[in-house]
């Protein structure tokens, strides 16, 4: 027994040399999982077998893998891990370490099957006790397709591909691929350590408290160490005992633990290396917005801007928690190693909170609405969002060309890349709400197309210096706007389409959902201009008085450059008196979709020829009952002068610009 115990330790020392271990190394495994003998701390150990190695390794007549193994290799056929974010060649069935591991942790081959059995007795067979095969979260199963990927080649020419991944010269620690240059499970885990918690090379957090480190190591992902003020990085915030803890991980850390935070968590906040929820990403969740709404829920995070679950149950919203919608966001890697969707198109047309934020960049700071930001740049919170930018052509032409923006500078870049010719060409989708008459959303491309004779100032600055000149006499009204707009701002699409919650702690500031069709933070309909409707969207920008109201008046004349000659040869605002005396909302004369139109200050033919609807609404509300109004088609309005008008321009029947 003596010589035989002899030559057992002597054959340990040959595969801890041939491995490289030291004994004080190779002795750490007695207090683990892994110490499958009798004399082990875990679930699963032999009956009476007390030697330690010989569950995995002997001395002769070893199965054909190295380090001298001994315990039964699986001869299940595996489905390997894919993702159309993956640039290195598709993982075929493990190889090296990873098949190893995988004898046992794919629940097909029981713990104790070995090629020895024990003493040199040299037949197959299984230790007593350890007849069951692994079960429960160490198990992986034989689809891999929700755990991180194993047995693919990790060479400079992958870290090319992929300008996210840490190239593998510089990976000179623990944590590198095999010898054949493959990464394998002995990558991330040492088998014979529990210095870390699930045999991993490193703990979970780094020396600062941040998580992860073992994922950073080779995933240097885009923004995440770059951007400041990135909360999914920095956030300390914990969890406050509503319903299950987002933050917890299954044997990392307490169902209740204070320290379970976005900072101390790192990657896995959103993603799950083994056994995940989902096979895109190795996602936590199915699909991507159900990982974000599992925070972003009001209970979580109880900060209300940051409470998106409540904008989205909305009347009016993007639809991103309808059911069919769930993992429909596609990233791809691109030629250029970058992520995004390739194209955006009707045959996949969905939304979820990836289309707009970027995850791994997303910032904390002043989103638009309100207070108004006269800006129309990107805001923090989409740092990192691809996007398009179009090549505008002439006025109110449909814009067909657009090129590709990987990290947008505005915000419209995003906006566009679903509500444009570039999603669906020239077929629009319908409008779920059977709001638009004619039953079809617009193209709003062509709408804010700079080029156009009047559009709002999302891409560029408006063409209205809001001046007029009379008789030699110039006049500003720019007086007329407010909340900080001049003649020369610009602005997002998100100062008019947001959270009807928004306000101040009062909501989120973005195009989530609102009670206010489509999308908007107050109400703009076929009443809008009216007495009584001073809270309506138009009047965030447009002071309510000049326009009609209180305190108004018509004797102001040039406060718009609706002013000119009223009856009696009175100079008059005529925006104030239409207002005043006839109840004429925005609409009766104004295009109903104000993004832009093909004719200045987006005015509207309504009598002659009429313009279709959309843009013009009268089919949708007839104003003051009326099947008639508005402006004549017969009238050139683009050559109507600012604060020259007069009555027959609109209620006689000539033609041109001059009098009836």
């Amino acid at each position: 027994m003596k010589t035989r115990n002899y030559a057992w330790f002597t054959a340990v020392l040959l595969i801890a040399g041939l491995l490289g271990w030291t004994a004080p190394g190779m002795a750490s495994i007695v207090n683990t999982k892994h110490n499958l003998s009798a004399t082990g701390p875990g679930t699963h150990k032999a009956t009476s077998e007390t030697q330690l190695c010989v569950f995995c390794h002997t001395p002769h007549n070893t199965n054909p893998a190295a380090p001298l193994w001994n315990h039964a290799l699986s001869a299940a056929t595996y489905t390997p891990y894919g993702s159309n974010t993956l640039a290195a060649a598709a993982p075929g069935q493990p190889s090296g370490t990873s098949k190893l591991c995988l004898s046992c942790h794919d629940g097909t081959v029981a713990l104790g099957g070995v090629q020895n059995l024990p003493f040199g007795h040299q037949t197959a067979g299984t230790v007593s006790g350890l007849e069951a095969f692994l079960t429960g979260a160490t198990s992986l199963g034989t689809d891999l397709r929700n755990d991180h990927p194993v047995s693919f080649t990790y060479d400079a020419a992958l870290a090319a591909a992929n300008p996210e991944l840490v190239a593998p010269a510089s990976l000179t620690g623990k944590i590198k691929p095999d010898s054949t240059g493959q990464l394998q499970c002995a990558s991330c885990h040492d088998p014979h350590s529990e210095t870390n918690p699930k045999f991993l090379h490193v703990g979970y957090q780094d020396g600062a408290g941040y998580g992860s480190p073992l994922c950073r190591t080779c995933h240097n992902k885009m923004y995440w160490d770059t951007v400041p003020n990135n909360p999914h990085r920095e956030s300390t915030i914990q969890w406050n005992g509503a319903g299950v803890n987002p933050w917890y991980i299954p044997g990392q850390n307490l169902p209740n633990d204070p320290n379970s935070t976005l900072k101390a968590n790192g990657c896995e906040n959103c993603h799950q290396p083994h056994n995940s929820d989902s096979t895109k990403q190795l996602l936590k969740s199915g699909g991507e917005s159900q990982i974000c709404l599992v925070c972003h829920n009001g209970n979580v995070v109880v900060d209300p801007a940051k409470n998106i679950d409540a904008a989205l149950n909305r009347l009016y919203a993007h639809p991103i928690k309808a059911p069919g919608n769930a993992g429909r966001h596609n990233p791809r890697r691109m030629p250029d190693g970058k992520i995004r969707e390739d194209q955006v198109d009707l045959n996949n047309r969905h939304a979820e909170c990836e289309d707009c934020h970027n995850a791994h960049a997303v910032s904390a700071g002043t989103s638009p609405n309100p207070p108004l930001s006269t800006s129309n740049l990107t805001p923090p919170v989409n740092k990192g969002v691809w996007g398009v930018e179009p090549v505008w052509p002439g006025n109110w032409a449909n814009v067909t060309t657009y090129s590709t923006v990987q990290d947008t500078t505005f915000q419209h870049q995003i906006c566009l890349k679903c509500h444009s010719y570039y999603a669906f060409g020239l077929t629009p989708p319908p409008d779920p709400y059977g709001i638009i008459a004619g039953g079809i959303n617009t193209d709003q491309a062509k709408e804010f197309n700079p080029n156009n004779a009047s559009f709002h100032p999302v891409v560029a600055p408006g063409k209205n210096d809001f001046k007029m000149t009379v008789d030699g006499v110039t006049y500003d009204y720019s007086a007329s706007l407010i909340n900080g707009f001049t003649p020369t701002s610009v602005m997002t699409c998100t100062e008019c389409h947001s959270d009807s919650l928004s306000g101040a702690g009062a909501g989120p500031k973005g195009p989530h959902g609102s009670d206010v069709w489509p999308i908007l933070w107050a109400p703009y309909d076929g009443s809008t201009g009216i007495n009584g409707t001073e809270d309506h969207l138009c009047f965030k920008c447009h002071k309510a008085s000049v326009y009609g109201g209180p305190g108004g008046s018509a004797g102001t004349w040039q406060s718009t450059g609706f002013s000119g000659t009223a009856g009696g040869g009175q100079k008059r605002n005529l925006h104030y008196r239409h207002i005043e005396l006839r109840q004429m909302p925005c609409q009766a004369c104004h295009s109903a979709v104000p993004h832009g139109w093909k004719r200045r200050a987006m005015l509207i033919y309504g009598t002659g020829t009429p313009d279709p609807a959309p843009y013009n609404s009268h089919s949708k509300y007839l104003i003051n009952g009326s099947s008639v109004y508005g402006i004549p088609s017969a009238r050139d309005v683009d050559a109507v002068a600012s604060g020259t008008w007069t009555r027959p321009m609109c209620h006689g029947t000539g033609s041109g610009v001059g009098s009836c």
